[in-house]
């Protein structure tokens, strides 16, 4: 078991670190929650592998060095006693996670941090990079290489596809819920309303089989053009009610990631909201196997734990996601 420090985005406060737990669930990695920290999450685990590549809400990957007290001594202690486990030259950088410990100053910490490690420094090419959190604690790691690949979630923001559709999520937000389902790749994942295809497209680019299923032929037609354009070959599409998935696909379905239509009646067919999300999470229960999870997306108003627990799911967690001043998103994770 090793020792691994995540830095973590900071725009929201659970939901970076849930993804990175449930991504080791998914994998069938072993690991223990060392420390959890504004930002920082330290973690012993058996590996790592695979882990970076289908992570979106972290900024980078260390081995775990220690941590202390926001106290120059400790610092410099904790500096000193972990020299020896580096390979130089080094560089040292501090990051301080918000404004905390400003009576630290970084470029101080910096200086006296690669004092007490006592070896060679080399800025623009070391061979350890030796980075110090100023989190709740001081955390320090060392820099792995491991490239989580967060400039390719910018590369696939929605306006560059070639069906595109306002209003829909982010990259980065879809692939943190497509992981929060803890799908593995070559199972099988639903979205019951796919739209323009965002769950699946992060969901077949980490291996999985996709499904997905709209009322609006238009929007299928787009959810293909979107797929094929990513190079994600093993989907299926269909259009449909996402309500009478059933007959069709009893326990057929490993996870579920979706967000669920709201507002004017166009949107929902219709359909008061509360017929429509009654509906459908019954039939998310039943297309489900027993065990998945699936990982539902709404406004923060809708009650949609009340609407999973009286269709026999598990609630798991729940995150917000404040989108604008006029919508926050619920995220809510559960379990067959």
């Amino acid at each position: 078991m090793e020792k691994y420090l995540f830095h973590l985005l900071g725009s929201n406060r659970t939901l970076p670190k849930a993804e990175v737990l449930a991504v080791f669930e998914a994998l069938d990695i072993d690991f223990i929650v060392l420390h959890s920290y504004d930002q920082v999450l330290v973690v012993e685990a058996s590996s790592i592998a695979g882990v970076a590549e289908r992570l979106a809400l972290c900024h980078g990957i260390y081995e775990f060095l220690g941590e202390c007290a926001p106290d120059l001594r400790e610092i410099t202690d904790l500096a000193r006693k972990v020299s020896r486990l580096l390979t130089p030259p080094v560089a040292v950088r501090v990051r301080r996670i918000r404004g905390r410990w400003r009576d630290l100053r970084r470029d101080v910490l910096e200086k006296e941090i690669g004092t007490s490690l006592g070896l060679d420094v080399d800025l623009s090419a070391p061979e350890s990079l030796i980075v110090g959190f100023l989190a709740d604690r001081f955390v320090l790691g060392r820099k792995l290489p491991l490239a989580v690949p967060r400039e390719e979630y910018s590369r696939r923001h929605p306006k560059t596809r070639p069906f595109f559709h306002p209003g829909v999520l982010l990259p980065k937000i879809a692939r943190a819920a497509v992981n929060l389902t803890r799908i593995k790749g070559g199972k099988k994942l639903l979205d019951p309303f796919c739209g323009t295809g965002g769950f699946l497209i992060e969901a077949g680019l980490i291996g999985a089989k996709v499904y997905g299923c709209d009322i609006n032929s238009e929007m299928v037609k787009g959810c293909r053009k979107n797929l094929e354009h990513y190079g994600i070959r093993d989907f299926h599409l269909e259009v449909g009610d996402a309500r009478q998935l059933l007959d069709k696909y009893p326990n057929s379905f490993d996870a579920i990631a979706t967000d669920p239509p709201y507002g004017i009646s166009a949107s929902t067919g219709g359909l008061s909201l509360d017929k429509l999300y009654k509906e459908a999470f019954s039939s998310f229960y039943g297309v489900l196997k027993k065990g998945g999870f699936a990982c539902v997306l709404s406004p923060e108003k809708i009650e949609t734990e009340k609407y999973a627990v009286d269709s026999g799911f598990t609630i798991v967690e729940t995150h917000f996601d404040r989108v604008h001043a006029a919508l926050t998103r619920k995220i809510l994770v559960i379990r067959k």
